[in-house]
């Protein structure tokens, strides 16, 4: 990306997006894992922790002998993890501030993982390429990323389809890929990459998850008004959600979430 800054800030309703999000794809995250090998007794590095959800995923996983160390730039959003995990208890899980596109692990582990971290690195292959060098033969490097450009709704709606065109216009406008998801099997490739699984949420009627769709453009807001893209007027971020619910319903629409997509490798044993 063309700078190392998280293009979606550290506020408290960012946070608030993130848990959500979080929750939305957990399922997916922990099958990813599952299939991947992480199990008991494993030590695993996560990426850009955020609030810790992968982290404490992770560590549940690896109970009871586990230990699970997350990365994240924010000192704000550490401690927000660090609370969390004090809270949820029987977890081991530890974090510590530090700058992912440089950062050399002092102990090897036994998996590299991160979800929606690759691409606001300022160099995503050459990271996963440092970082595996401190995975253990037979370990696991599993990630889970995200591709905005496939968000839609069929059929075709006009508040939906501009959306869509803000929350990709801006990554790009920041120089982020906003379809690497797709692309991650390219990443993972000098490693031999097995496995790899992409999936969409579908939402329809007044219950759907357009709160994810909104609260996107909320934070991005200020570079979709900054790139051109639209006014603050013309977004009016206060009634987007029920905007998008109400053409949802009356259109009769199918929505769908961005592509996910998780992919994991085993690192040979030598």
């Amino acid at each position: 990306m063309a700078s190392d800054a998280y293009m979606f800030g550290r506020s408290a309703g960012e946070l608030q997006r993130l848990a959500r999000q979080a929750a939305l794809v957990e399922p997916e995250t922990e099958e990813l894992f599952r299939r991947s090998g992480i199990t008991a007794g494993m030590h695993v590095l996560d990426i850009g922790s955020g609030a810790g959800d992968v982290a404490m995923m992770a560590a549940r996983l690896v109970r009871p002998t586990g230990t699970v160390l997350g990365l994240e730039r924010s000192a704000d959003s550490v401690a927000l993890a660090t609370h969390r995990v004090a809270a949820a208890g029987n977890v081991a899980v530890h974090f510590e501030v530090a700058d992912i596109n440089t950062y050399e692990p002092s102990a090897p582990y036994d998996a590299l993982v991160g979800r929606f971290v690759l691409p606001y690195l300022a160099d995503p292959p050459g990271v996963l390429r440092r970082l595996a060098y401190h995975v253990r033969p037979g370990g696991v490097i599993a990630f889970m990323e995200f591709d905005v450009t496939r968000i839609e709704s069929v059929p075709e709606a006009p508040l939906f389809h501009a959306v869509a065109t803000w929350i990709t216009r801006a990554f790009e406008g920041m120089g982020i890929d906003p379809a690497l998801g797709s692309s991650l099997g390219a990443l993972f490739r000098d490693a031999g990459l097995p496995h790899m699984t992409s999936f969409q949420k579908a939402s329809c009627g007044p219950e759907g998850f357009y709160w994810l769709f909104a609260e996107t453009a909320r934070t991005l807001l200020p570079h979709i008004v900054r790139l051109g893209l639209a006014t603050a007027e013309q977004v009016d971020i206060e009634s987007l959600a029920s905007r998008l619910r109400d053409e949802a319903v009356d259109r009769r629409l199918t929505v769908f979430s961005p592509r996910w997509v998780g992919a994991w490798t085993r690192l040979r044993k030598w």
